[in-house]
């Protein structure tokens, strides 16, 4: 697994992990509060980007209204890495 590849994967994995705890709207405060509990820590710029990723993927979508994010029901990491063959350096940017 690549390590962009992987970084994605933990920020997915901690929005997951969020939202089974009950917290549906998700920020990056949350991620960083969540990784910094385990000794994973990342900064404000690494999560968002992964957050911009994750939306390209169409894994989480932003409310505008409260620029907080959600995850898109019935879609799983696997889905995401098999429609792009894992093959992050392809991803579109947007720009």
């Amino acid at each position: 697994m690549s390590e962009a590849r992987r970084q994605t994967r933990i920020i997915f994995d901690a929005c997951q992990e969020l939202a089974a705890n009950g917290r549906h709207n998700i920020r990056a405060g949350d991620v960083i509060d969540l990784l910094r509990e385990r000794n994973q820590p990342l900064g404000i710029w690494k999560v968002t980007g992964e957050f911009a990723t994750l939306e390209i993927l169409n894994l989480i979508k932003m409310i505008p209204e409260t620029a907080e994010w959600q995850l898109v029901e019935n879609r799983s990491f696997e889905q995401a890495v098999e429609e792009y063959n894992g093959n992050w350096e392809n991803l579109p940017t947007g720009t």
